[in-house]
């Protein structure tokens, strides 16, 4: 259907020639002897290809290569082209998650991303109605998650319930842990990189579903030398409950579209965009709640070379909430994030054993926060920050066993100074022996922006705020080391243990809250936040069987994560001593399938309540509560079960799908 396709295996047979195609499909083969040739391509769920080439000297052949749809078979050319070009990655802590392997996960209504995100080790949800992500101790707005490219600040509905992301929209997503590369800066924590379909540039194409929860409507249509893409989705538990004489005038929706043009066969340009919008309008009780996303985006993808290949971007990203209770005379609090970003990557391929990869970001940021009571401002926040970085890193295979890429990120933000911070990474997998690996991963990560982390009053919205002077970006330190080992021929093993630290976190003061009134008009986040030092540490044990009748994987973590604030250590809200997950799916026969999702965890700790006051102030009486030892008590464990069936069929020469 013309879409790029991510990681499929392009390699000379009889030859030890052989790469993966990136995020858009593109792959180079260098240097290749002069002769008559074999190339194959092979890809899980595809048919193997196989073209004959003679190759001359000076030869460069540009080979646009279609590959169709089918059972899995040739499992075994498949396997040997995956471990080729699986000893030249190093897939520390991270996983490539396909929307096949999303969807057959037991599904809340309907499938969603950041559930199958929560069932991997070292990832930790806050609660089971959040899709935040607790990755390895760190909060969640230590995690950089893009829309191809493109920063996402709340990608959440429904107060956390659903995550943003239209699968019919989705090719691949890409979620690194920790000791993420250098092309990756501005979180501590995690990367997560949503890869958007580019849309059917051979014929028209479109589905319908509906769920408990939505419609969703999706169509790609050939358009000259590309393709364009459109997906929506809405609830309608607002129009149910109103049929049945309830009131919860609330719903959500998303839109996403996308548009490309191959100029040239060295040329394709790309325009594509994101918006999502949750409302609540609750007229009697005079109750308004809107927060949504806005991104757009320009995308210029160019080969120079052979050997030469190159994406820029300028896109736009928003994120804004607005509150209002009581009416003009009431309560009216709101925030925007603004970003606008430049970027450019590139990758110069010196041969497929080393490709050196290299590029600049820019970020125009604008922060806006206010708090409004009886139209008269209580705390107002202007913010307009910039962000550059550079990077240069270099993915090398030094010697048949030795994998190593070593990484710089340099990166500066101008409301805290005019500092240069430096962020060395770096990266290595070594080979025991076929198909069992020794791995290493350490990096040096900054953070600029936060969102407000108030443990005594915890909000399903969160705030964006920049650094300024008073206070240090934060900054973390990761050490991992892992062992990796292919069990059969579609089961690995990943064992890793792991040291974070985490510094500089922003927390209210004690005496603050994210309730506190009257904070004033001008405010240093001194004056809010203290910083405050973590460090987390743990070990993870990941089986995964990637494909076949049954598919899915088991993950344990053994973690533990402290905060230390004012001289004072103790277990952070979200420190988890065991967890354990199990996802699977399994193919019954005759287009059934079942799928199981199963999640164990020890208590969270939380702070006690000992008892209240009233204070006065004037003539008017506030309430305040009085905590014990921070994080001294912990609640009981918890587990989840999840089954799910599915069934597939044709009807009306359309392909359909159950699901339960």
């Amino acid at each position: 259907n013309g879409e790029g396709l991510i990681g499929a295996n392009v390699f000379l047979a009889n030859e030890l020639i052989g790469i993966a195609t990136n995020d858009q499909g593109y792959y180079v083969l260098r240097p290749v002897p002069t002769g008559n040739h074999l190339i194959k391509v092979a890809y899980i769920g595809y048919r193997t290809v196989s073209i004959p080439v003679h190759i001359k000297s000076g030869d460069k052949k540009l080979l646009n290569i279609a590959l169709i749809p089918e059972a899995l078979e040739g499992e075994a050319v498949e396997i040997s082209a995956e471990a080729l070009t699986n000893r030249r990655e190093i897939n520390i802590s991270q996983l490539e998650l396909t929307v096949r392997s999303i969807r057959q996960a037991p599904q809340l209504a309907e499938a969603d991303m950041f559930r199958t995100l929560q069932a991997l080790p070292g990832v930790v949800a806050e609660s089971d109605f959040s899709t935040g992500l607790i990755v390895r101790g760190g909060n969640t707005d230590q995690n950089l998650i893009m829309l191809d490219g493109i920063t996402v600040y709340n990608p959440a509905h429904m107060g956390g319930l659903f995550s943003n992301f239209l699968l019919d929209a989705t090719k691949d997503a890409r979620f690194i842990k920790g000791g993420f590369p250098a092309e990756f800066g501005g979180r501590m924590s995690s990367v997560l990189n949503v890869i958007s379909k580019s849309g059917n540039s051979k014929s028209f194409e479109g589905g319908i579903g509906i769920s408990l929860l939505s419609s969703r409507l999706s169509l790609e249509v050939p358009v000259g030398r590309g393709s364009l893409l459109l997906a929506g989705r809405r609830t309608y538990f607002d129009q149910v409950l109103t049929l049945l004489n309830e009131e919860f005038p609330y719903y959500f929706y998303d839109f996403q579209g996308s548009f490309f043009q191959d100029v040239t066969p060295y040329d394709r340009l790309t325009v594509s965009g994101y918006f999502g919008n949750d409302v609540l309008e609750w007229d009697r009780l005079r109750f308004d709640l809107n927060w949504g996303n806005r991104t757009i985006s320009a995308n210029w993808r160019h080969v120079f070379s052979p050997q030469l290949f190159a994406n820029f971007m300028v896109a736009a990203s928003r994120f804004e909430t607005d509150i209002m209770l009581g009416g003009d005379q009431g309560v009216n609090s709101n925030n925007n994030v603004i970003d606008y970003t430049v970027k450019g990557d590139m990758s110069y391929l010196f041969s497929p054993e080393n490709i050196l990869k290299f590029g600049f970001e820019y970020k125009k940021l604008r922060f806006e926060y206010q708090d409004i009571f009886d139209n008269r401002t209580l705390f107002r926040l202007l913010q307009e920050p910039s962000e550059i970085a550079v990077y240069l890193q270099d993915d090398w295979e030094i010697h048949p066993r030795w994998i190593i890429k070593p990484g710089l990120r340099v990166s500066t933000f101008t409301r805290n100074g005019d500092k240069v911070y430096l962020e060395p990474r770096f990266s290595a997998k070594y080979r025991l022996r076929e198909g069992e690996y020794l791995t290493y991963a350490t990096g040096l990560y900054r953070q600029f922006i936060f969102t407000v982390q108030d443990e005594y009053n915890p909000t399903f919205i969160n705030s964006w705020f920049a650094l300024d002077q008073t206070v240090p970006p934060g900054r973390s330190f990761h050490n991992i080391i892992g062992y990796e080992r292919e069990l059969w021929t579609t089961t690995t093993l990943q064992l890793e243990f792991y040291y974070k630290t985490l510094e500089n976190m922003l927390t209210y003061r004690e005496q603050r809250s994210a309730v506190d009134e009257e904070l004033g008009l001008d405010v240093q986040a001194i004056d809010l936040f203290v910083p405050t030092d973590g460090y987390s540490y743990g070990a993870e044990i990941f089986v995964h069987k990637k494909y076949g009748r049954l598919a899915g994987w088991i993950g344990y973590t053994l973690n533990w994560v402290r905060k230390t604030l004012d001289g004072y250590t103790y277990f952070a809200s979200f420190d988890r001593r065991h967890n354990l997950d199990l996802l699977f799916s399994y193919d019954i026969g005759r287009k059934w399938r079942f799928s199981l999702q199963f999640n164990y965890g020890s208590g969270f700790p939380y702070t006690r309540v000992q008892g209240s006051f009233e204070e006065r102030d004037g003539g008017l009486v506030k309430r305040r509560l009085i905590y014990g030892e921070r994080n001294r008590f912990r609640y009981p464990p918890y587990h989840r079960l999840d089954i799910g069936f599915s069934k597939y069929f044709k009807w009306l020469g359309m392909d359909w799908q159950f699901d339960a």
